[in-house]
């Protein structure tokens, strides 16, 4: 009689269990939806501003140089960017992210030295991650809003880009998951900074005539502006992606649950 009462918890169990993550899918269905038009609207957003760069590009002057396009020969110093998930259960999505920080923290400078890194993290998972793991996390951002357009993307750019103009930085590298369907995912490695001048020409096709436009109060401050922007758009459109993957790999997750 025990064993069949043991069955029966048991049945009982798994039609629990089952429920659950029935919930759990029709929620991330629902949610993955709103993500994924967030992050291809996103897409288009930065595109844009890409190709207003590569227009004002053309008429900078030949000598123009930017702090922010610095190229350092030798990197000694740097800020990773990391975003994870609030939550579990969605499959190796948290994971995945870890090892790709792991893998950079474990690369060395040109000359062979340590590289020193400053952590910032985005999400529960990231945070707890980096405090299990020892990294230097100098911002960590726990209960982070479902719509990651709400997300402290202007503080985080304001921290790096200050941090790479008075050189405490060589680098700033940004970690997220990109969305590619609601089948593939992957976690992606950007270099936020220094930004190239060559990448932003070559982000999207030079649309107008250089010399035929007019700036106020001039190309070379337009350009400044927009590179700022560009970095803020750049940590946004990262998150968006990351929610976007977060959902989808939990969907599949709870399917196969």
């Amino acid at each position: 009689m025990s064993g069949l009462k043991t069955i029966r918890r048991r049945i009982v169990s798994v039609r629990n269990t089952k429920q659950i993550t029935r919930a759990m899918k029709l929620v991330s269905a629902a949610k993955l939806r709103r993500a994924q038009d967030a992050a291809v609207n996103g897409r288009a957003f930065v595109q844009h501003l890409s190709r207003i760069m590569s227009t004002i590009l053309g008429d900078l002057p030949a000598d123009f140089s930017h702090p922010l396009l610095e190229q350092r020969s030798t990197v000694r110093s740097r800020c990773i960017v990391v975003i994870a998930g609030e939550r579990g259960l969605c499959g190796a999505y948290n994971s995945n992210v870890t090892k790709a920080v792991l893998a950079e923290l474990a690369q060395k400078s040109a000359d062979g030295g340590a590289i020193e890194t400053d952590v910032i993290a985005l999400g529960r998972r990231s945070v707890s991650s980096g405090r299990r793991l020892g990294w230097t996390v100098v911002q960590a951002y726990e209960g982070l809003a479902e719509d990651a357009s709400r997300w402290p993307a202007s503080a985080i750019a304001a921290h790096v880009i200050d941090g790479f103009t008075t050189k405490r930085y060589d680098e700033v590298v940004l970690i997220y998951t990109e969305f590619v369907s609601a089948m593939s995912q992957r976690v992606a490695r950007e270099t936020l900074l220094p930004l190239s001048a060559r990448a932003l020409s070559g982000t999207a096709e030079v649309s107008g005539t250089p010399g035929l436009t007019k700036y106020s109060p001039g190309p070379v401050a337009t350009f400044d502006l927009l590179l700022a922007m560009l970095i803020n758009s750049k940590l946004l459109q990262a998150g968006m992606e990351s929610q976007a993957s977060e959902h989808a790999e939990r969907l599949s997750a709870m399917d196969a649950a």
